[in-house]
């Protein structure tokens, strides 16, 4: 097992590796990560409030138009559910506003972000955009969209706007996409399990209450031991 672990490390260090080497050899300038318009930030934020799900560029892995670009400067724009790129010799005032179209997916700090692209097509009353992959189960998955909303605040005469944090909760269970914004919601969706799903909010209060992203995870985690245990 622990040659295995080593060999699957190696592969992914090696893969990393040549997605690097192709970057050098072909060009930073020239590669296809490099078509977008320059980002800008119109909005003059009150301290300590920004648009962003963090406020700095973070090393992450991107896929894009079908092409892996690992070690990248990435930022995720939630305001405008954009993806922001700079290359590592850039300033942040060179940075890019990627082709949506053209993003698959991203990692920021170890969470994977989609662009659920056909969903969007198919259910676009719900789905909409970029959402990090919290949780693929085998009967329930599992997706959070991060936004903020922004507000118009005055100081001095001049206007200044802060950013609020808002999440949407959306499950795919049997090939389709379902908004939760509720408990209610979501025994009505899983009508089976409504005492467990009961006892899990129940028990879970606190955790709701302090890190509502961890407890959806896990309740999503508990719906799946559910569906196990039923079919045994």
């Amino acid at each position: 097992m622990l040659l295995n672990v080593s060999y699957l490390y190696c592969q992914s260090n090696d893969k990393a590796s040549l997605y690097d080497y192709f970057d050098n050899a072909v060009g930073k300038d020239n590669l296809s990560i490099n078509n977008g318009v320059l980002h800008s930030e119109p909005f003059r934020p009150i301290p300590n409030a920004h648009r962003y799900y963090l406020n700095e560029f973070t090393v992450g892995d991107i896929s894009f138009d079908g092409e892996i670009y690992s070690n990248s400067n990435l930022k995720y724009d939630i305001l405008d559910d954009q993806v922001v790129f700079k290359q590592k010799d850039q300033t942040d005032n060179l940075a890019i506003n990627l082709v949506k179209d053209k993003i698959d997916y991203f990692f920021i700090k170890d969470k994977k972000f989609t662009y659920l692209k056909s969903e969007t097509i198919k259910f676009p009353s719900i789905v909409n955009g970029i959402y990090e992959e919290s949780y693929i189960g085998t009967n329930v998955s599992l997706y959070i969209k991060h936004k903020k909303e922004k507000i118009k605040v005055f100081q001095s005469d001049i206007v200044h706007y802060n950013f609020i944090y808002k999440t949407e909760y959306i499950f795919k269970y049997n090939n389709f996409f379902y908004k939760v914004d509720s408990k209610k919601d979501i025994k009505k969706l899983f009508p089976a399990f409504k005492k467990e799903i009961n006892d899990y909010y129940q028990a879970e209060k606190k955790l709701e209450q302090s890190d509502k992203n961890q407890f959806m995870q896990n309740l999503t985690k508990q719906i799946n031991s559910f569906f196990k245990k039923s079919s045994n």
